[in-house]
């Protein structure tokens, strides 16, 4: 089944939110896994490589679509994507570029992808300046609409999601024509929180038996648990909280970060048609400048 509709991330930027939203609602299929990466990493393995991942429920769905944060910043996605599918309806979820970056860091720690006995955010940009790019929504976002009209393209914001998420999932919802009154049973839910996990064997073993379950065709089991909030409840007791050991961006590397998004983030603001952006990096100098 072809889909309809397509989401960028960013990562880090409430994506998994965004992807939960449409789990249970009746109008709505998205695949599984959430992030196929088809249009950036996998894109020679075909179309009907692509397709076999919205075959469960996508007969009577009215939007059809998956979420992987790698698109946006990949330079070869939008044509990819546009070639495949002109009509495509674009999700883009953003946040403010500066906790964005520091939470990709986080992330990054709670992988492996990045290992330090007394891990630092500063030292950690020196390793992957992909931290930073990443933060650069409007260089990204101008590719897509090269390919993709605006009317074509929602943006929402994450501290918008966290302050009204019924607001916003019902605009998501509107936006690609499907029931807007649904109640998502994930609409209060913080999804994909940085974490280190007590025991990296527990988590991967509780992991390969949710794969074991999607591969033996059960995967409807296992969204029933899901949304049960049972295996939530299992992986959050093997968890700590990542920001009570790793230590806070300091305040000079805030500012520096800051200013080094500046110029993009007073363009993002003209491509969204806003004067202002809930952005703590947004800062009043910049509010002016723009």
């Amino acid at each position: 089944m072809k889909p309809t509709f397509i989401g960028l991330g960013a990562q880090k930027c409430a994506s998994s939110w965004l992807h939960a939203i449409f789990v249970n609602h009746p109008q709505a299929c998205v695949s599984s896994p959430k992030e196929l990466d088809f249009f950036s990493a996998h894109y020679a393995r075909g179309f009907q490589w692509y397709e076999r991942h919205f075959s469960n429920g996508a007969a009577e769905a009215a939007a059809i679509g998956e979420i992987s944060p790698s698109y946006l910043p990949d330079s070869d996605a939008p044509a990819r994507a546009h070639a495949y599918n002109p009509e495509f309806k674009i999700l883009v979820a953003l946040r403010d570029p500066v906790e964005r970056a520091y939470s990709n860091f986080l992330h990054d720690l709670r992988l492996q992808y990045y290992q330090a006995s007394r891990p630092r955010f500063e030292e950690a940009l020196d390793n992957n300046p992909m931290y930073l790019e990443q933060s650069r929504y409007s260089r990204h976002l101008k590719r897509w609409l090269q390919y993709f009209p605006r009317n074509q393209c929602l943006v929402v914001l994450q501290e918008d999601i966290r302050s009204d998420p019924v607001g916003q999932a019902q605009l998501v919802y509107e936006f690609l024509g499907i029931d807007k009154m649904h109640a998502s049973t994930a609409l209060q839910r913080r999804s994909n929180e940085s974490y280190l996990p007590r025991s990296r064997r527990w988590e991967a073993t509780v992991r390969s038996i949710g794969h074991a379950v999607r591969r033996s065709g059960l995967g409807v089991l296992e969204r029933a648990a899901r949304q049960s909030g049972m295996i939530d409840a299992i992986h959050r007791r093997n968890r700590i909280d990542i920001r009570t050991i790793v230590p806070p961006m300091s305040d000079d590397l805030r500012i520096r970060l800051s200013a080094e998004f500046h110029s993009d983030t007073l363009e993002l603001a003209t491509l969204l048609d806003r004067d202002h952006l809930p952005w703590s990096s947004w800062g009043p100098d910049r509010e002016q400048t723009a």
